[in-house]
């Protein structure tokens, strides 16, 4: 009994400075950053999917040539005593955008702190245009970027060192514009009434799965708003099918 005490002592021990070291090893790690999504999947035993950032014109009024692809950028390491400089290259062989649908800066900023707080998660832009060939395109054009270490900063986990960026023209149906949506709030679902929506009323896209969920009165607000405004357009607004747009509030 004693001896089996003793062994588990020993091995209890050696765990804790296993610990001890690897945090250790951790907090002095040098800084890397990476994004917050994951370009491809996840190498097991990890089981994250890759995934895109949409950038859609359609979100935005008619005639705008200039928009902002935003990119989440996470640092792993040490926090930063002062801002970190970085830089982004686009993966030729993967990119279908053409170079007049992008503009990539020569270098990126990590920013230490916001206030007196030390981020651990930064927001990187690229400025997208609005191409002529755009419209043609209905799956859009694709970017894909890769962060580029220096001699201050390396690379986090391998799946999310690249970015994935989609530019449209269009939008796909929102996943909260359900059939309860439909029965009761919006009508049914068209391109044309959502950016109507989204242009006229719903300005700053708040109209959300968590807004019908936990604040129903105010979608129904926004959803009224869009029904007076549908009521006092001449001519009326019509579907593409030609038939009268309306919402089912």
């Amino acid at each position: 009994m004693k001896k089996y005490l003793f062994l588990m002592f020993i091995s209890l021990s050696v765990c804790s400075i296993s610990c001890d070291q690897r945090e250790t090893m951790l907090y002095d790690d040098e800084p890397e950053i990476y994004f917050e999504k994951f370009y491809m999947n996840a190498i097991a035993p990890g089981t994250e999917q890759r995934d895109s950032t949409l950038t859609s014109f359609f979100f935005y009024p008619d005639g705008t040539q200039d928009i902002k692809a935003s990119l989440l950028v996470l640092l792993s390491g040490k926090f930063l005593d002062t801002d970190l400089h970085y830089g982004l290259k686009v993966v030729e062989e993967l990119t279908t955008a053409n170079p007049d649908e992008y503009t990539i800066d020569p270098s990126y900023t990590f920013r230490a702190k916001v206030g007196n707080v030390k981020q651990v998660k930064d927001t990187l832009r690229i400025l997208m245009h609005r191409s002529d060939r755009l419209a043609s395109l209905p799956n859009g054009v694709r970017l894909v970027v890769e962060l580029v270490p220096n001699e201050t900063v390396g690379l986090g986990q391998a799946e999310r060192i690249r970015a994935n960026i989609i530019l449209t023209t269009k939008v796909i149906k929102p996943i909260w514009w359900t059939r309860e949506v439909e029965e009761s709030l919006l009508g049914v679902y068209s391109e044309k009434k959502y950016k109507l929506f989204l242009n006229e009323i719903d300005k700053n896209a708040e109209m959300g799965e968590d807004l019908i969920k936990n604040r129903p009165d105010m979608a129904i607000k926004l959803v009224m708003k869009f029904k007076v405004w549908l009521s006092t357009q001449n001519p009326a607004i019509l579907e593409e099918d030609g038939s009268l747009m309306e919402v089912n509030v």
